[in-house]
């Protein structure tokens, strides 16, 4: 519906690859969502490789198969748990909500108030998706 409920930035040390950076985003991202007793999680991101590694229920002999099975796990958790790709261009409030993080040196998180920076950007991913 285009609506922002929750926003976090989490700082991390020691990720191997961004490969495993945006497996560990997926992470946060349902630990987050769990911690606010969310029943039902739509989460979108990318790249593409990391959100097939985690639907997929094939082996997973990658870098990141410890994180793609921690993700899995965690998802198990919710009633309702749908993982989505979303590209670069139709992402901006991620993108925008990373460069804010890497500029801090702390974890953020916000509940109903969400920085201006993700909700502009997130109107804009909107009504890229939905004119």
């Amino acid at each position: 519906m285009g609506q922002t409920l929750v926003a976090c930035s989490r700082l991390t040390s020691w990720v191997p690859s961004a490969f495993a950076a945006e497996a560990l985003a997926v992470i946060h991202g349902l630990r987050f969502a769990l911690d606010l007793d969310f029943q039902s999680v739509i989460l979108e991101g990318g790249p593409r490789s990391v959100i097939q590694k985690i639907v997929d229920n094939g082996k997973d002999l990658s870098e990141i198969s410890a994180l793609t099975w921690e993700a899995k796990e965690l998802a198990k958790s919710f009633g309702f748990c749908r993982f989505h790709f979303v590209d670069r261009s139709g992402n901006k409030a991620a993108h925008a909500m990373t460069r804010d993080g890497l500029r801090r040196d702390e974890d953020r998180f916000w509940v109903k108030e969400v920085p201006d920076l993700a909700t502009v950007t997130v109107d804009d991913d909107y009504r890229s998706v939905d004119p």
